[in-house]
């Protein structure tokens, strides 16, 4: 007999979700009978103009294509725009743009309040932390012990394709540098649950094994995403 589908707790909990259609998680359409108009009007704003809306509406000759990879899309119009230089004024400045869409996307879907528990449950959900954790403290330890890369954290709601839980920081770090999938470490934009999910990325924090036989990550310092 297969399983039932994992409920989505924001939803559970508030009867809205960020995600709207797109989340891969249950949602029971029986909530919608107490929701008043009010929550209604909150759940539609799941399918308004998104910060990376904004950003590619902003190079009207390029035709974005909201269903697939943000970066990909950028790396995409870079090329259709000439934009291969370094050094291209142009360029800088859309990538500098194109980092704040990217902070702003992330804030809009989980938030930017550390002391948000639903934000932190929802997070910890999206990154397969089972059993969820019931208390803050206990939400941020188990999301700083994850690896994942944040872009695809925001594309999970472009995309709807779920996100992969790296074993290590250093295969993160490969994959992230595989894809070009940076996210923007200093950031004006940047709330506050994004510190709890960003890691050494150039060079990562190498496993090892200490005497005691324990696990443990040697100090390095690099850049993060």
């Amino acid at each position: 007999m297969p399983s039932s589908p994992r409920v989505c707790y924001s939803y559970s909990q508030t009867a809205s979700c960020r995600f709207g259609s797109k989340c891969k998680f249950a949602h029971d359409e029986r909530l919608d009978a107490t929701n008043d108009s009010k929550n209604s009007h909150e759940r539609s704003k799941t399918y308004t103009q998104t910060p990376l809306d904004d950003f590619f509406a902003t190079y009207p000759k390029f035709e974005y294509n909201s269903s697939v990879s943000a970066s990909s899309e950028f790396y995409r119009m870079c090329d259709e725009f000439g934009w291969e230089e370094k050094a291209n004024k142009e360029k800088e400045q859309a990538s500098r743009d194109f980092k704040d869409a990217l902070v702003q996307q992330f804030n809009v879907i989980y938030g930017t309040d550390v002391d948000d528990l639903t934000s932190w449950r929802t997070l910890c959900q999206i990154v397969y932390v089972s059993p969820i954790p019931e208390n803050l403290e206990s939400c941020r330890e188990a999301v700083k012990a994850t690896h994942v890369n944040i872009v695809d954290l925001v594309d999970i709601n472009l995309t709807g394709k779920p996100v992969t839980v790296f074993a290590s920081e250093v295969d993160l770090s490969q994959y992230t540098i595989s894809t070009g999938k940076f996210f923007p470490r200093d950031n004006a934009y940047a709330g506050g649950l994004l510190r709890y999910l960003l890691r050494r990325i150039i060079n990562p924090r190498q496993t090892r094994v200490s005497g005691s036989g324990r696990k443990t990550q040697s100090r390095r310092t690099g850049r993060r995403h």
